[in-house]
């Protein structure tokens, strides 16, 4: 039994009132069945605009200047009266749009439709017509200028030529070009005596006159430090890319601002040309400095296939004494290599890159082929050579025990060398081209009190190609070579050459790969080659996919040598301290190949 709501002990049922309400409710849905569809069909309407009769940058241009205005249609409902007013309007657009292209003549025709019900379309039948041509191009330097090499190339290379369709858009690009390298050039007052395009709109010719009067050259002035007082001043002016009484250039404005955001020593730099302050053609420069603080520790952690789970501490004091000196020590540990470091370094009065070296180590490295107990010190002196290239001479003391295979070594080297260095890449995040390369030479003899006498010759490097659709193909190779006149197995094992691992033949264990000896054990090569080839996909904006090829042995002679090959694909995910990757790679050219991961995530030693 169903029960109602009793109140006052009376039974309410509301079927009593529906014949009260029946008409009202049907009146109702009635109006608003017919109200509704007009409603639909008003916020259904639009405006679509159709060019014909052009294509390329040409139509870009006219239906940008076409563009339906959001205003025209409000609520739904399209304004008819400014609709109208807007297809009046269309032949003087499209021919403003057609003459930055050349185009003074054209035929133009409007029709406006309703091809559905709430759409209307305006349709522009365009005949551009024949373009105007240039009858004469005349660009011409003059004043204090007029002899600068580079403002007249620039000049002779104005890209619109006698015979050449007007373009507007090439005339004005080129123009503001042509001045901006004059103000580069530290003429900062250039201008344009003469511009002029002297149109014949009616015989479909003009011609172009420039005259970019130069006025005098700028030099630089003197420079103004402030935020960095406890750095010496004699140290922050070697990261300057000019002298006062240089000629005045942005392009070394914008290196020194380079070379100071790469010191790792500043958080931020702001350097700011004093124009208004300017006195005899001199401009003052003012340099803010923000100094990372002078004490540091950092903190890291990591994982690589080659060395295992991995922890280090660092700690850095950027100004000791006030002296711009600077203290490094560091703490590796990781499964297969432990070691600790202490450096210090003497910055040089050339330029940023030159630098006095002290360095101090103890390392112990434990792999499938070898271990090693190494005490090293080593006095370096760099010197930079042009903006990306480094030179460096040195003289290291190094005590040595280790043990590959059979063989165990107890030895005490002094080793001078050289290393030359050059790198060249468009990013330091996520580079898409550039190249790298090391150069080394080293050895020593027992008239130097060392154990043993040897010399090698060392090399690596790399190139990267961008390739269309965001492509790009990677080339490393490393190579080494030793001459010696004694039994090689009294080098020690960290003087000799092994490959294999995330860096060099991937498929195989890190330094895996050398000649062995009687027993199979892998003892380390005289000579190094190792080569590989990568293509890789970038995916957003961090990802990307890779394909690669390894190659490559540590051998004594050429005879001996034998290739490993390795191949397979990887991720790589990049990040401001360096990619995280992983790669899949797979032993080609053996009777049972094995698939190997090679992970780098972190810290790298």
């Amino acid at each position: 039994m169903h029960s109602y709501p009793i109140i006052s002990n009376r039974v309410c049922t509301t079927p009593q009132r529906r014949p009260e309400n029946l008409p009202a409710i049907a009146l109702f849905l009635a109006v608003a069945l017919l109200i509704l569809p007009g409603m639909v069909v008003a916020a259904s309407e639009s405006v679509q605009v159709v060019v014909e009769g052009l294509s390329a940058k040409e139509l870009a241009n006219v239906e940008a200047a076409l563009a339906v205005p959001p205003a025209l249609s409000r609520e739904g409902r399209v304004d008819r009266l400014w609709l109208e007013r807007f297809e009046r309007q269309a032949p003087a657009k499209v021919r403003e749009a057609l003459e930055a292209f050349g185009y003074y003549k054209p035929v133009i025709s409007t029709r406006m439709d309703t091809p559905d019900e709430g759409v209307y379309r305006l349709t522009v039948r365009v005949d551009p017509g024949e373009p105007v041509r240039l009858t004469t191009v005349t660009v011409r330097v003059q004043g204090p200028g007029a002899a600068d090499r580079e403002l007249l190339q620039a000049a002779s290379d104005f890209p619109l030529r006698a015979g050449d369709v007007l373009r507007h858009d090439v005339y004005e690009k080129v123009k503001g070009e042509l001045q901006a390298k004059a103000l580069e050039k530290g003429y900062l007052d250039a201008h344009f005596r003469v511009r002029a395009i002297r149109l014949d709109a009616a015989g479909s010719k003009a011609e172009i006159e420039l005259a970019l009067e130069t006025g005098e050259p700028y030099r630089f002035g003197d420079v103004r430090f402030s935020g960095a007082s406890r750095y010496p001043r004699p140290f922050l002016e070697t990261f300057l890319d000019f002298k006062p009484g240089d000629a005045y250039s942005g392009e070394k404005i914008l290196q020194t601002q380079l070379n100071y955001a790469t010191a790792q020593r500043f958080r931020s730099v702001v350097i700011q040309p004093d124009r208004a302050g300017a006195k005899d053609s001199a401009v003052p420069v003012n340099v803010d400095l923000d100094p990372l603080p002078q004490k540091v520790v950092r903190v890291g952690v990591g994982y690589t296939t080659d060395y295992g789970p991995g922890f280090s501490v660092r700690y850095e004091d950027l100004n000791v004494l006030d002296s711009a000196q600077k203290l490094e020590s560091e703490l590796n540990l990781s499964q297969r290599l432990q070691g600790a470091a202490l450096r210090y370094v003497f910055p040089g009065s050339a330029d940023f890159r030159s630098s006095t070296n002290t360095r101090l180590s103890a390392q112990r490295e434990d792999t499938v082929s070898y271990t090693t107990k190494s005490v090293s010190a080593e006095v370096e002196r760099t010197r930079g050579f042009g903006r990306d290239r480094l030179g460096s001479i040195y003289l290291q003391l190094q005590q040595e025990d280790s043990t590959a295979g059979g063989d165990t070594t107890n030895t005490f080297l002094l080793v001078p060398g050289l290393r030359f260095s050059e790198s060249r890449y468009d990013s330091l995040i996520r580079a898409t081209r550039g190249f790298h390369y090391k150069l080394e030479a080293r050895g020593t003899t027992q008239h130097f009190g060392s154990d043993v006498g040897f010399a090698q010759f060392l090399g690596n490097g790399d190139i990267l190609v961008a390739l269309p659709q965001r492509f790009s193909i990677k080339v490393r190779g490393q190579a080494g070579a030793t001459t010696m006149n004694g039994d090689f197995l009294d080098v020690p094992i960290t003087f000799r050459f092994f490959t294999g691992g995330d860096n060099s033949v991937r498929g195989y264990a890190y330094q895996s790969l050398g000649p062995k000896d009687a027993r199979g054990d892998v003892v380390g090569g005289k000579h190094l080659l190792v080569g590989s080839i990568e293509l890789e996909r970038a995916i957003g904006e961090n990802w990307g996919v890779a394909a690669f090829y390894d190659t490559g042995n540590a051998f004594d002679d050429l005879d001996t040598l034998e290739f490993a090959q390795g191949a397979g694909l990887g991720i790589r995910y990049y990040t401001p301290v360096g990619p995280i990757r992983l790669d899949v790679a797979r032993q080609v050219g053996v009777s049972d190949p094995e698939y190997r991961f090679h992970f780098t995530v972190g810290m790298q030693f």
